[in-house]
Formats: structure tokens, sequence, C-alpha cells
């Protein structure tokens, strides 16, 4: 039953959008437990023991609140990690409300086909929107994978970052699949 599909989609994509996770138990749920982004734009990833590093949009390093010192190809990495997690929380918000908005407009067309005695008419009413739901998500997912090898040349270039390069192989994976 299609309906249910976009209602799960909608449900799905509306945690993906949380890429500011609260710090609670669902650590180890999601692949968004890694990060989040302060107010002021700065990205905080976060290590297992639950530290932070925080990487500012000018490619400055802070681990546990004190700088560390970077040189130019380093400043390039974080960079680039800070303006792929940043895309990562764009694309997944984008994702999320694309989602939200799919559902709202299924249970629409759930009502509207039942009360109007014709169900075969809510495919056609939701099944184009939710194909632009999945693209978006599939874009997240790219963000995903692009951030995943971002930490990995991070933490080889700036050994004091490893500790915070927790996004695993398995979450990209997952984001694919699921």
């Amino acid at each position: 039953m299609f309906p249910l599909r976009a209602v799960g989609l909608t449900l799905c994509l509306g945690l993906l959008a949380a890429c500011s996770p609260d710090r609670g138990d669902s650590r180890d749920t999601s692949a968004f437990q890694h990060l989040s982004i302060e107010d002021n734009g700065d990205v905080l990833a976060y290590a297992h023991d639950g530290n932070n590093a925080r990487i500012s949009a000018a490619g400055e390093l802070d681990i546990a609140g004190k700088p560390v010192s970077v040189n130019p190809a380093q400043r390039q990495l974080l960079k680039g990690y800070h303006a792929d997690a940043l895309k990562l929380q764009k694309d997944g918000i984008a994702t999320g409300a694309a989602g939200l908005s799919t559902g709202i407009h299924a249970l629409g067309a759930v009502a509207t086909g039942l009360a109007s005695g014709n169900p075969d008419s809510i495919d056609a009413k939701v099944n184009a929107r939710a194909d632009k739901v999945e693209a978006l998500a599939r874009t997240v997912c790219a963000d995903l994978a692009r951030l995943y090898a971002d930490q990995g040349e991070l933490a080889a270039a700036v050994p004091a970052f490893a500790p915070y390069a927790t996004i695993k192989s398995h979450e990209v994976s997952d984001c694919h699949t699921d």
C-alpha cells in the first residue's frame, strides 16, 4: 500500500533532517550522532568519550576547547570537512521537509480517494512526490559518503582529529539501503 510507504518515508527522512542531535540515547543509532552545527556555523565532531572537536569555516580546529595548530594543507581539509558537514545538514533538512510535505499530501490523497470511492487515484497522486523525496534522500547519502571520506583524510593528516572520525562505513552503506 503506497500511502504507508510515503508516511514511512516521511518519518525516516524527518529523522535524517535532525543533523544537530540531542546528545541522548540516540548516539548509538544514527549516523547523525557524530556531528552538530553550532548557531555560529561551527561544526562539532564528537568522539566516543563525549569530547568534541570544533571546526570553523576558516579551517580552524579546537579539540576539547584547545586550539590545534594546522598547516595550510590541513586547513584545506578542515574547510572541506566543514563545508561537507553543512551540505549534509542542508540537504537533510530539505529532504525531511520534502518527506513531511509528501506525507501530508499522501494523507490527503488517501482521504480524498477513499471519500470519493476512487482509491485507485491515490498512487498516481503520490508517486511523483515520493520519487522526488527518494532522490533527495540519495543526495543525503552521497553527502554522508563524502563526509566519511573527508574524515578519513582529515584523521590521516591531523592525528589529533582521529578520535573524532567516528562515522562508520556501515552507516554510509546503511544510508544507501535504508
